[in-house]
This record gives C-alpha cells, sequence and structure tokens, in this order.
C-alpha cells in the first residue's frame, strides 16, 4: 500500500507543528482551512454536546488527516480532535492539498485509501451501536486496540484505563471495571505490567461473530510499520 509521506516531494518543506498530550489540533469552532497531516502520535476524534458529554470517533495515527473534509467541501463537522501524546503535525495550506490531490496521482490513491479506512470504521462502530450490548462493545473496542505480536500473542499495549475504555463505548467506567474483572477472573485477559494480553482471543471473537458476522473486530497485524510507532508511553494500565 502507498504510504502519504512517500507520495508528496515538497513534504520536507513544508511546516511542522507539535501538540503535547492533551493540546486540541482543532475544534469546531476554529475557523483554520489549515490540513493536518498527523506524522507522528495518536489523536482521538469526538463529538461535545451542548451538556458536556461526548461521543468517541476512535483513533488517528501516522499518515491520518485533519482538516481534511472541510478542505474539500467547505463544510463544518463540529468535531474535536485532541492529541492523546506528544503528536507532530504536518502543515498544508488548503490549496497546497488540493492541488496534490489534482496532480498527484500516487497521492490522491494513498489518501483514498485512508479515507476508506475512515469510513469502514465509522461503518463499523455505527453497527455496533444499534446491535451490540455494552459487553459485546466492550469485547470489540478490545480486540480493536489489540495488535498482533511476532511472537503470535494478542496485547493491548499500554493498556487503557477503565474510563478510557467507558468513554469509547459509550458506557460507564463501573460497568467497565465489573466486565473486566469477570474477564480476568475467567482467564480471558491478564494484565501483564502496562499491557492488556488477550489470553483467549477465539472466544470474545465468536461472540463477536455470532452478533456481526463478517465485521467482527481483528487485532493488527505485526507489520513494520505497526512497530515503528510502538513507542507509546505506559500510561495506568487496567487502571480505574
Amino acid at each position: 500500500m502507498l504510504k502519504i509521506e512517500t507520495t508528496v516531494p515538497l513534504l520536507e518543506r513544508l511546516p511542522r507543528r507539535v501538540f503535547d498530550k492533551g493540546a486540541f489540533i482543532k475544534q469546531p469552532d476554529d475557523a483554520t482551512e489549515t490540513v493536518f497531516m498527523i506524522e507522528s502520535g495518536r489523536v482521538q476524534c469526538f463529538y461535545m454536546t451542548p451538556q458536556g458529554s461526548d461521543a468517541v470517533f476512535g483513533e488517528m495515527a501516522a499518515g491520518d488527516f485533519i482538516g481534511d473534509l472541510a478542505a474539500l467541501d467547505g463544510g463544518v463537522a463540529g468535531i474535536c480532535y485532541e492529541a492523546m501524546e506528544r503528536t507532530t503535525a504536518v502543515l498544508f495550506r488548503r490549496d497546497q492539498f488540493l492541488e496534490q490531490l489534482r496532480v498527484s496521482g500516487p497521492f490522491a490513491e494513498a489518501y483514498a485509501r485512508r479515507l476508506c479506512s475512515r469510513v469502514r470504521l465509522l461503518n463499523q462502530l455505527y453497527v455496533e451501536s444499534r446491535i451490540l450490548p455494552m459487553r459485546e462493545r466492550l469485547y470489540s473496542e478490545l480486540i480493536r486496540l489489540s495488535r498482533q505480536t511476532d511472537a503470535g500473542r494478542i496485547i493491548i499495549a499500554p493498556a487503557p484505563t477503565h474510563a478510557e475504555l467507558a468513554r469509547r463505548i459509550a458506557s460507564q467506567r463501573e460497568t467497565v471495571t465489573k466486565q473486566m474483572s469477570a474477564l480476568a477472573k475467567a482467564g480471558i485477559v491478564r494484565l501483564d505490567g502496562q499491557t492488556i494480553v488477550i489470553e483467549r482471543f477465539a472466544e470474545l471473537q465468536a461472540v463477536l461473530r455470532d452478533h456481526l458476522g463478517d465485521m467482527a473486530s481483528r487485532p493488527a497485524t505485526p507489520t513494520p510499520a505497526l512497530r515503528e510507532l510502538d513507542h507509546r508511553p505506559p500510561v495506568a494500565a487496567m487502571a480505574s
């Protein structure tokens, strides 16, 4: 698959901006036309209601774009983008981004593939929110966050807090804690330092397949790109 960074000759000349953990890269009231391409780090995108609750749309990582949809159609999405760790982004002016789409076939293809991945994830999250009970939504999120190591283990590293998991699946921290305790007691997951190991992945996957069929979440495979990006700092594992 083509990588965005290999398709833009001017990339080295574009400015960068570094965002510390917790900083907002873009918010609904931000009128800038800048398009951000994540170069390193992780970003969470979510919608914040006037009452202060939120709906999480998932994570973005290296190669993903922020502000691209507004650059294409001029619309306002009302989405917040928050750095989950120290994050570096390449800054495109709107005209630079659109020009690359027009003149560079490899760039346009790589961008289209990224966009397809985002649409598929949103489709899956929508279906899960309409079909799955809370427990199964947790199972799906655990699998979505996991990756397969070279040794074949299915792990989540660093382990998210229970509050973070609850936010992702629109649940309560106490409910997530209860379900995670049940999974640990049954030997399906275990804590290994700052890592959650899914010992009996097939059981979680089977439950999800009963509800979702082939749409059930899968762990990421151990590709070189994943290993290069696996530099995230540890956080409080399985903490409430």
